[in-house]
């Protein structure tokens, strides 16, 4: 439900929407793209996906007292405002919404840790007067959401964008603006469903074309795809800030390089020092202990004190940061059974997320000497999705501590199948996707205190292992 900053009548909203309204003007107070929330003196927006089609509600709505529909049927019976295309029609109410109250605007993509950074710089900016991307709200949908639920007391927003598609933001950078964008790192997570890494770094870089002249773009350059971007040779740790020109250039202003070690006395937290390298300035160094789960969110902090630096937040707001409790539930969060750690880390796998979860078990001393792993397909890896699945299976082979490796799914069964060493090995075993866990092999397994890590693509629904574990084994 979004409240619209000056526009309280029909013809008003017919004139931000290019649209023609049907029937006579009246008032209104509020916008719905939900039909479950109608309600009286609001506009329902009949938006259109690839599964749903929002026409076919709009006589429910008016029924239950919405004053008007937005729809790009012209014979829709009632109150219309219609207009060639609902989803244009909802990014020029985000566009108006926008230049109404010109809020500080970050847009942060990638193809890992958006929704961590996204958390991180919340933390860190006053939430009173922010408005920040929520759960699962970052498509091309609900990024128009978002930018709508501002108002005229909002002084920052902070946009999580992901696309599922090649062209997903091809419309997003028409109507949209952003001050800063972050690009946390690119790789090729989800390439089967984008085709190639050209597109993927296509697909993301669009966004530049909505960066303001003079705006701010900080990017994580650590992988292959980035550096393509930044035409550099970037170091393993290195975190690089462009200012955008008025001929919508991008300059190199500096990069931040930052080395990592874990402190031995915590699970989970890790000493960050920073130095800026090429600066205008002289050189500076920050050091932070700091709470972050997985190794790799130290990337995502430093991009996320990075860009606080560039927007003159103060040292005791980035300190902040040392509250910062960064898993969710099902992102790397660890929690105590008995005397075992239980990692749930089922919200999503790819091979960038599996390789950082195996280096986890590999480096961090703070984990009992007993490795259990229950791990599942990865999905959307097209074509390379057999060789990405055998690497992944190598991986986890080099693993000293490991006494138990479970493989979930027909992806990780091929590549089972086809090594050798795998089948030979007794603490390596395949079920089918949906199988229960064998209670023997995990009671003969879990003597001693183990760390037990439970990981796999969203779609495999991985977290029924863990509510099995909990309740049969542990």
């Amino acid at each position: 439900m979004f409240k619209l900053i000056d526009i309280d009548d029909l013809e008003k909203l017919a004139q931000v929407v290019d649209g023609q309204l049907l029937g006579e003007n009246i008032a209104f107070e509020t916008l719905i793209v939900d039909s479950r929330k109608a309600r009286q003196n609001s506009v329902f927006i009949a938006l259109h996906g690839e599964k749903f089609d929002g026409n076919i509600f709009c006589s429910e709505v008016l029924s239950k007292g919405c004053c008007a529909v937005i729809t790009d049927d012209p014979e829709i019976p009632g109150r219309a405002i219609v207009v060639d295309d609902t989803y244009l029609a909802l990014l020029k109410l985000a566009q108006y919404q926008l230049n109404k109250v010109k809020p500080r605007t970050l847009a942060i993509t990638g193809s890992n840790g958006k929704t961590t950074v996204k958390e991180m710089i919340g933390s860190l900016i006053d939430h009173q007067n922010t408005v920040v991307t929520k759960d699962n709200e970052n498509n091309e949908f609900g990024i128009a959401y978002t930018v709508l639920k501002i108002d005229k007391d909002t002084e920052n927003l902070i946009l999580e964008c992901g696309a599922r598609k090649a062209g997903d933001f091809d419309l997003i950078v028409k109507y949209l603006w952003f001050d800063a964008l972050v690009i946390t790192n690119l790789n090729n997570s989800h390439i089967g469903i984008f085709g190639s890494e050209e597109i993927i770094l296509k697909t993301k870089l669009k966004l530049l074309e909505a960066l303001k002249t003079k705006g701010l773009l900080i990017e994580g350059a650590f992988n292959n795809l980035s550096k393509s971007f930044s035409k550099q040779d970037p170091a393993k740790n290195q975190i690089n800030i462009y200012h955008a020109k008025e001929e919508r250039e991008l300059s190199l202003k500096y990069s931040w390089l930052f080395d990592v070690e874990i402190n031995e006395s915590n699970l989970h937290s890790y000493h960050i020092s920073m130095t800026n390298k090429d600066a205008e300035s002289e050189s500076e160094r920050l050091d932070y202990s700091l709470n972050l789960g997985i190794r790799h969110n130290c990337s995502n902090a430093v991009i996320s004190i990075a860009l606080m630096k560039e927007w003159g937040s103060s040292e005791r707001i980035i300190q902040k940061l040392d509250g910062f409790v960064s898993p969710q539930k099902n992102r790397f969060y660890c929690s105590k059974l008995g005397d075992h750690i239980l990692i749930n880390d089922t919200y999503n796998a790819n091979p960038t997320s599996m390789l950082s979860a195996i280096n986890e078990l590999k480096t961090n001393p703070n984990y009992p000497d007993s490795q259990i792993i229950i791990i599942g397909d990865m999905y959307e890896l097209g074509k390379s999705s057999e060789l990405e699945h055998a690497n992944i299976l190598n991986e986890l082979m080099t693993l000293d501590k490991l006494k138990l490796l479970i493989l979930v799914g027909d992806r990780f069964k091929a590549c089972y199948k086809a090594n050798t060493q795998a089948i030979e090995s007794s603490f390596i075993l395949h079920l089918d996707r949906g199988v229960n866990l064998p209670k023997e092999v995990f009671e003969n397994n879990l003597i001693n205190s183990s760390v037990i890590l439970v990981k796999g693509s969203r779609g495999m629904k991985m977290e029924r292992y863990l509510d099995y574990l909990t309740e049969n084994i542990i």
